[in-house]
């Protein structure tokens, strides 16, 4: 049984902490960690409705951009197509634009009159007046198609949000939503972003320098000492947990064959 292999057990017995070989130096202990997915992505609906299909199941792998669910779009099909037709009714919109023409041409002879005293200067304001109404018409059936154009692409946009795809790749979790069901505070679905995975080292605050001066990391998962794994550094937590007086400091961790959940520790530097 190796040095570290032994203070582990001791430590264990007498529920002692890590302690430092020499009293100053490297922790004499291996330090626990845990194995978690690398991001936990929950899906939320864009909008409330119906589910009509669901493209999942739990456990099962999928790529970024494979659909997940398909809601129920009968209503948001009917709004665009109405919107849709609105869009191209122009044909008040043009009499409105005639007419306008019409009174224009009709204000130019009148002024033209005014000038030469033959039409009254009351003639000229009434169709003054007209005109301006026109015009105002105009605008709004101008209005009308513009609102129904948004409104058309607000509901294209409803429809294209009605199949949710995947963002990431990832393994689908046991809360999957189902056919029927309407989303309410739930997520749609939960992804685990496995590849790569996130290995949380707990360090005890005392010895949080010693353990980051190493020069490189590897963990023993599961027990194997024989074959330990290499991690990468990713960042340390800015936070202690005072309770258990540790720090969090967490790595990347490549292994496609390990999933979250195995045991694994740090062993001790020369252990």
């Amino acid at each position: 049984m190796t040095g570290w292999v032994r203070a582990l057990g001791l430590a264990a017995l007498v529920g002692a902490g890590p302690v430092d070989a020499e009293g100053v130096g490297l922790p004499a202990v291996p330090i626990n960690c845990a194995i978690r997915p690398l991001q936990v992505v929950e899906l939320a609906a864009p909008f409330a409705g119906v589910v009509r299909k669901v493209f999942v199941r739990p456990g099962q792998q999928v790529a970024a951009g494979d659909p997940i669910v398909e809601f129920d779009d009968d209503l948001t099909q009917a709004s665009y197509k109405a919107a849709l037709s609105r869009t191209e009714l122009t044909a008040a919109l043009e009499a409105t634009q005639r007419q306008q023409e019409a009174l224009t041409r009709k204000v130019d002879r009148l002024r033209a009159g005014v000038e030469k005293r033959v039409v009254s200067q009351a003639d000229l304001e009434a169709a003054e007046l007209e005109l301006a109404l026109a015009i105002g018409a105009v605008g709004r059936e101008g209005d009308l198609l513009r609102l129904a154009a948004i409104e058309a692409e607000q509901a294209k946009i409803a429809l294209d949000k009605a199949l949710i795809l995947s963002p990431v790749a990832g393994q689908i979790g046991e809360d999957l939503i189902d056919i029927g069901e309407a989303p309410t505070q739930k997520p749609i679905a939960v992804i685990y972003v496995n590849q790569p995975l996130r290995v949380e080292a707990f360090v005890p605050t005392s010895g949080l320098a010693a353990f980051l001066a190493r020069d490189s990391f590897e963990i023993v998962v599961n027990g194997d000492f024989a074959a330990p794994v290499p991690v990468t550094l990713d960042y340390v937590s800015q936070v202690a947990d005072l309770s258990s007086n540790s720090q969090s400091v967490y790595f990347i961790l490549e292994a496609p064959e390990m999933i979250p959940g195995y045991q694994c520790l740090f062993p001790p530097l020369g252990g």
